[in-house]
């Protein structure tokens, strides 16, 4: 008889091992984790120069609630307000835990735990234990998962299909990579914790490691949410890392350098004068995604960086030099405070760096980059998956038995938080464990007599096929500078490529890979062109359509976007709901 878990597992990131943890909490206990590999994803190869947690406030005088919360969030646009609010109830819970578990939140004389100001967010509710926060929390989950709870990992093994009956998931069929051999496993309960389609974009902070299975979702046959929305920002390209928050505060100098060599500052074309320059570079640090609304903001810095890569030239963030003329007499109120308050002036930005946030410095340092020597070569890049897979409040998707938890997952609207998809993946997990739990009369699988891996025996493989060109178009007309005309041409492309399938590849992993990167950019393409020409630029977006930015049409942020089989429609967003019984009530229940 086939071996059937209660709950099987895919990725083995932050919300991976928290889900994990929750469901033993749960009392279930038979589980199997399997990833493709243990030390890949996002969780535990991306950061930033404070990389942040999002929390309810805890520091001890902030006035603050999840219902604050949640509304803070949900004001941004295209947000299911019930989502955000049991993120914000169960944020607590779950940030302690984490404490619990040796993650080392800075707190103060009293235990409170004193926050800072994220992006997109006017609060205190974020905190950092630096670079490489997501990191940490993936190792101390880790560490209670396998070596406390044993709980078994499959590596090596990456997911290609969820297997069904009728529309109940009952397992997944995988590739194992060592032996290029297809496996089955089977579970009552199949959760998806892979992270977002990081394949699409070339220029892309995400870790090379990080692929997702967005296509093999959908071809299972889920349907996306807000799919469009995406976060872009300013990052290195050669160590892929966001270069936010202090990277910015400290007011480096942008240089591009032409194919000749010849260096030039670029950005006075854009700005009126220096102490405007100055104060929008400081403001990148906590604004440092692009924003269509900030576009003649801060958001220009952006813009700028992109059209000097389009010209053929290579950006730089110099921290050696100051700008052009900078002095500090020259930076707004808002900026010489900070960099005062923090005793964090110097005579260049290296030193002021050194003064701020000397972690931020280390994370290029154990890369081989010496930012006291050397330039860093930057782009715009995709950076997070405001959406995702549709769920409902259970983290379960339209099919019976599988859930999305993390950023696979489609949670947020136009803008976020810095920090919300860290929240977000241990309030997911909390939630869909729970939800585990309370099923009755759960289905079997026993009876089901399916050998999935049988059809891919003798698969043919050959030379590899380069789709570069994809991820290089998607970069140049699908990210933050959205093309209508581009993407029409581009989503025509991958059609003829995907009606051919299958072709033939060098290794059945990159095979599957490829795959899944052009399923998910249709989708992609699919619901750029579906909804922008109906809602206009919005959130991390421009959309331009015969050469003309089309401004956004406001009244299509009271909805959520769906994307099922290529058809665009529109969802009503729920608002925050405002909870009003007699505590008696609740009493009479226990």
């Amino acid at each position: 008889m086939r071996k059937i878990y209660d709950a099987i597992i895919i990725g083995s990131g932050a919300a991976a091992f928290s889900v994990a943890d929750w469901l033993y909490k749960e009392n279930i206990t038979d589980l199997a984790i399997v990833t493709e590999n243990r030390l890949s994803g996002t969780s535990r190869n991306a950061g930033s120069d404070k990389q942040t947690y999002y929390k309810l406030s805890m520091d001890g005088f902030s006035q603050d609630s999840p219902y604050k919360m949640a509304s803070d969030i949900f004001k941004s646009g295209s947000c299911d307000g019930e989502k955000l609010y049991l993120q914000a109830l169960h944020s607590s819970r779950c940030f302690l835990r984490l404490c619990d578990y040796g993650v080392g939140f800075p707190q103060d004389e009293f235990g409170g735990f004193p926050g800072y100001k994220t992006d997109h967010d006017n609060t205190v509710r974020a905190t950092s234990i630096g670079p490489l926060t997501s990191k940490v929390m993936t190792e101390r989950l880790e560490d209670v998962v396998i070596n406390k709870n044993h709980t078994p990992l499959f590596d090596n093994r990456q997911a290609i299909e969820i297997l069904k009956d009728g529309n109940k998931a009952i397992g997944i069929t995988v590739l194992n990579t060592e032996t290029n051999d297809f496996e089955d496993f089977y579970g009552r309960n199949i959760i998806c914790a892979t992270g977002a389609p990081a394949c699409i974009y070339e220029n892309s902070v995400y870790p090379e490691s990080q692929h997702g299975m967005t296509g093999v979702l959908m071809d299972a046959g889920v349907r996306l949410c807000n799919f469009s929305q995406w976060q872009y920002g300013m990052a290195s390209v050669d160590f892929r890392w966001n270069v936010s928050g202090s990277f910015m505060q400290v007011v480096p100098r942008f240089v591009s350098v032409d194919e000749n060599g010849n260096e030039a500052e670029f950005l006075n074309v854009y700005f009126s004068d220096k102490t405007e320059m100055f104060d929008n570079i400081f403001l990148k640090g906590y604004q440092w995604p692009f924003s269509y609304e900030r576009a003649e903001l801060s958001s220009r810095i952006d813009i700028a960086v992109h059209n000097e890569i389009k010209n053929g030239k290579r950006v730089y963030l110099d921290y050696t030099k100051n700008p052009e003329g900078f002095s500090k007499d020259l930076l707004g109120d808002e900026a010489r405070e900070y960099l005062f308050k923090n005793n964090a002036f110097g005579e260049t930005p290296i030193e002021r760096l050194e003064k701020l946030n000397p972690k931020a410095i280390d994370v290029y340092k154990r890369q081989s980059i010496d930012l006291y020597t050397q330039m860093l070569r930057i782009a715009v890049c995709a950076q997070h998956n405001n959406g995702g897979v549709l769920t409902d409040n259970n983290y379960e998707t339209d099919v019976k038995g599988l859930y999305v938890i993390g950023e696979a997952a489609g949670t947020f609207g136009l803008a976020r938080p810095g920090g919300t998809a860290l929240n977000d993946t241990q309030v997911g997990g909390l939630l869909c464990a729970k939800h585990i739990k309370s099923k009755s009369g759960v289905e079997s699988a026993s009876d089901i007599e399916i050998d999935a891996s049988e059809k891919y025996k003798g698969f043919e493989i050959d030379e590899k096929v380069d789709y570069s060109f994809i991820k290089t178009k998607m970069s140049n007309f699908a990210a933050f500078l959205r093309n209508k005309e581009e993407c029409e041409q581009l989503l025509s492309e991958i059609n003829d490529i995907l009606s051919a399938l299958p072709f033939k590849h060098r290794s059945l992993s990159d095979y599957f890979y490829d795959k899944d990167m052009l399923i998910s950019a249709k989708a992609l393409l699919e619901t750029i062109i579906g909804e922008m020409s109906l809602t206009g630029s919005r959130g991390g977006a421009v959309y331009i359509e015969n050469d003309e930015v089309i401004k956004e049409n406001a009244y299509y942020r009271g909805f959520l976007t769906i994307t099922d089989c290529g058809k665009v429609s529109f969802l009503e967003a729920r608002a925050v709901p405002i909870i009003n019984e007699p505590f008696e009530g609740y009493l009479k229940n226990i």
